[in-house]
């Protein structure tokens, strides 16, 4: 390793460090997920499960929040329906487009991932301190707050 090495990258621009920080927590909830019966949802599965939830949209709205192609939202929707943490209804006025639904046992997997998120945020609280923890997340609650950037 050379000298002087942090492991971090030479230009720490603000997108590339969250992406850093998303790939962080999203290791940390898949050892937190070991061991439950969550353990055997895909990192990127649960990552749509927790676009669902928070704001419910068709296939091609996930898929382009998500950089993947309808097809593969598609797949990772039908293994979500197989766990049974969503169930896929057609939209209102649609005879095409589709919308996924939290079912209760996606409910009862939010009730648990809330629980894991408490540890996740303590683990972050006991890296960074609870002062820096509010700020980070006003910071980030103001940056995704109304309307686009730019």
């Amino acid at each position: 390793m050379k000298k002087g090495y942090t492991g971090l990258p030479a230009h720490n621009n603000i997108r590339g460090l969250v992406q850093d920080a998303q790939e962080l927590l999203d290791a940390r909830m898949v050892q937190l997920r070991q061991g439950t019966e969550l353990a055997q949802v895909r990192p990127a599965d649960a990552k749509l499960f927790m676009l669902v939830a928070r704001h419910p949209r068709n296939f091609s709205e996930l898929a382009r929040s998500m950089g993947i192609t309808r097809q593969a939202v598609h797949l990772a929707l039908r293994r979500l329906e197989d766990v049974g943490v969503i169930r896929l209804e057609l939209m209102p006025g649609s005879q095409r487009d589709k919308i996924a639904i939290v079912t209760d046992r996606g409910r009862e997997a939010q009730r648990h991932v809330s629980q894991l998120l408490g540890q996740l945020e303590q683990d972050i609280t006991d890296r960074i301190g609870q002062e820096n923890l509010t700020t980070l997340r006003s910071i980030l609650s103001e940056l995704v707050g109304p309307g686009p950037l730019g």
